[in-house]
């Protein structure tokens, strides 16, 4: 029996793996938590095989969950479910050592043929992202942001959504002149001379999402 851990700050979404993998006698969703810190602290407490987790969250992302969770505990199989699926996500991802991603546009059987393909140690990508083409290709912004660490990655990440360097120095449990080094870096790595070209470039690489109008005065 396979036990399970959904991730995701949208209780509709996990509600529905949930039943997915409910119809399935050889797995068993066992605990669920709707941000990564909550996910963590969960980890220590509860004896799991797979996680299934989103991107973007409050606080921490997937990626950076991915980080701490197999630094504390290396078995552990992980699969990323996002509808933020762009090829540097994807390869983060999957550098980070996640088994799998499936896009939250994919059939939702994918979910379960990732678990399949994860505890037989293979990384599963779903179907709708193996036929992108983009995936076969490589770009002058894949390249810079391939550049980036984690911790950088995830501080670019929280920038470009408008959190201050103190809420996320907070959320990383860093000193807000370790996040305002990165902001350095970032701009460095990634060419970019101000807040809204670093926004523009989060929106262009899906990194985030526009759910609003951004103005910049």
């Amino acid at each position: 029996m396979y036990k399970i851990m959904l991730v995701d700050d949208h209780p509709i979404v996990r509600e529905g793996i949930f039943r997915l993998i409910s119809t399935r006698n050889d797995m068993k969703v066992v605990a669920q938590a709707n941000s990564g810190n909550e996910a963590y602290e969960l980890l220590k407490e509860i004896e799991l095989d797979i996680v299934i987790t989103d991107f973007s969250m409050p606080g921490i992302s997937g990626l950076k969950f991915i980080e701490k969770a197999l630094a504390r505990k290396s078995g552990l199989k992980i699969i990323m479910c996002s509808m933020h699926s762009s090829t540097q996500i994807v390869n983060f991802a999957y550098k980070l050592g996640a088994k799998g991603f499936v896009s939250k546009s994919a059939n939702p059987t994918n979910i379960l043929d990732a678990i399949k393909a994860s505890n037989e140690n293979r990384f599963f990508l779903s179907e709708d992202l193996q036929n992108r083409s983009d995936y076969e290709t490589c770009n002058l912004d894949q390249v810079l942001l391939e550049s980036l660490s984690v911790s950088e990655f995830e501080t670019f990440k929280m920038l470009a959504k408008g959190s201050s360097l103190a809420t996320i120095a907070k959320d990383l449990n860093l000193s807000e002149k370790t996040i305002n080094n990165y902001q350095t870096k970032i701009r460095t790595k990634l060419q970019l001379q101000t807040p809204a070209q670093l926004v523009h470039f989060a929106l262009r690489n899906g990194i985030i999402m526009q759910t609003l109008p951004v103005k910049f005065e």
